[in-house]
C-alpha cells in the first residue's frame, strides 16, 4: 500500500447489494459499504460487530449468490468502487456508506466520491463528528443524521488498531473526539444541524421502551430551530440484543410533540428486518 493510498485506506467491514430500510430513500435500491470502528455504544445498536476495527476481512456479498468473497478488510477508495461495481446485480446503484461510524475515516469518504460516480453517494452517521461531517458535506448527496438522547448512551470506547507489521502502513481514525456527556453531546448536535440545514439529508430518532417522551424534547426543539425543513423520521427501536419496542402510546406521544413544533415526522421501522433482508 502506497503512502497516499494508506493516509486514505478504511476498514471495509461488507460491501453488498439491497433496499434501503431507513429515512428519506426507503425501499430504493442501494449497495451498502459498511466500515468498520465505532467509539458509540448505544443501547438499541443492531450492528454491535461494527465496533472494533479488528484484524476480520472484508465480506463481499456476491450477485451470483455464491458465498461471500473475503478480503484484505484496508481497502483503497479505488478497491472499494471495485467491491461496489462486483456485488450491483444490474445497474449501477446509489452507495450508502454506513458503520461503525464512517466519519472516522473522513480522508476515504472523500476520495470515495470520484471512484464511484456517477453514482449517488449516502451517508449514514451517528452524529458525534460535526468537524469530519464538515469535510465531508460536499462529496456526499445525502446526509442520514442520527440524533441521540444521550440517555441511550453508554461510555464512548476509543477506537484501537490492530498492531500493524513493519512494512504495513494503516490510516488511523480522526482524533475528533465522540461526546462524552450531554453538554457535549447537545454542541455536537446542534453543529451537525447547522451543517445539514440546506442539504439533502433526513433526521433519525431511535425509540425504545421505558423512555419518557420528554427525553426527546431537545431533540426536536434543536431540529426545529436549525433545521426545520429537515424530515424527521422516529423508528421504534427493534427488539434484539434486550432493548425492546416502544409502547403504542409513547409512540403516539413522541410524535405528537414533535408534530407541535411543526416538524414533518413521519414513524418508520427498520423495514430491512421487517422484511428479513440484509
Amino acid at each position: 500500500m502506497s503512502t497516499t493510498s494508506a493516509r486514505v485506506a478504511a476498514p471495509v467491514m461488507e460491501v453488498f447489494a439491497s433496499f434501503q430500510g431507513e429515512g428519506l430513500y426507503v425501499g430504493q435500491a442501494q449497495v451498502f459499504l459498511r466500515l468498520a470502528g465505532c467509539p458509540l455504544r448505544c443501547a438499541w445498536c443492531d450492528t454491535p460487530g461494527s465496533w472494533d476495527v479488528g484484524e476480520g476481512r472484508a465480506a463481499m456479498v456476491r450477485k451470483d449468490g455464491e458465498p461471500p468473497a473475503r478480503e484484505e478488510r484496508w481497502a483503497s477508495p479505488f478497491q472499494a468502487a471495485l467491491w461496489i461495481a462486483s456485488v450491483e446485480p444490474g445497474e449501477p446503484r446509489t452507495v450508502s456508506v454506513t458503520g461503525g461510524e464512517p466519519l472516522l475515516w473522513p480522508g476515504f469518504i472523500q476520495a470515495l466520491r470520484p471512484m464511484i460516480q456517477p453514482r449517488r453517494l449516502h451517508l449514514e452517521t451517528a452524529g458525534a463528528h460535526p468537524e469530519a461531517l464538515a469535510r465531508v458535506l460536499e462529496h456526499v448527496d445525502h446526509v442520514s443524521l442520527d440524533l441521540k438522547p444521550p440517555a441511550d448512551m453508554g461510555e464512548t470506547v476509543e477506537i484501537s488498531l490492530p498492531e500493524p507489521s513493519d512494512d504495513d502502513e494503516r490510516a488511523a481514525p480522526i482524533d475528533e473526539r465522540a461526546p462524552r456527556n450531554a453538554e457535549e453531546w447537545r454542541l455536537a448536535r446542534r453543529r451537525c444541524l447547522d451543517l445539514v440545514r440546506d442539504v439533502d439529508a433526513c433526521a433519525k430518532v431511535v425509540v425504545q421502551a421505558g423512555r419518557d417522551p420528554r427525553d426527546y424534547d431537545e431533540l426536536f426543539e434543536d431540529l426545529a430551530r436549525r433545521a426545520p425543513k429537515v424530515p424527521l423520521f422516529v423508528a421504534p427501536a427493534t427488539p434484539m440484543a434486550g432493548c425492546e419496542a416502544p409502547e403504542p402510546d409513547t409512540l403516539v406521544e413522541v410524535v405528537e410533540r414533535a408534530r407541535e413544533l411543526d416538524l414533518d415526522v413521519r414513524v418508520l421501522p427498520q423495514m430491512h428486518r421487517a422484511m428479513g433482508i440484509a
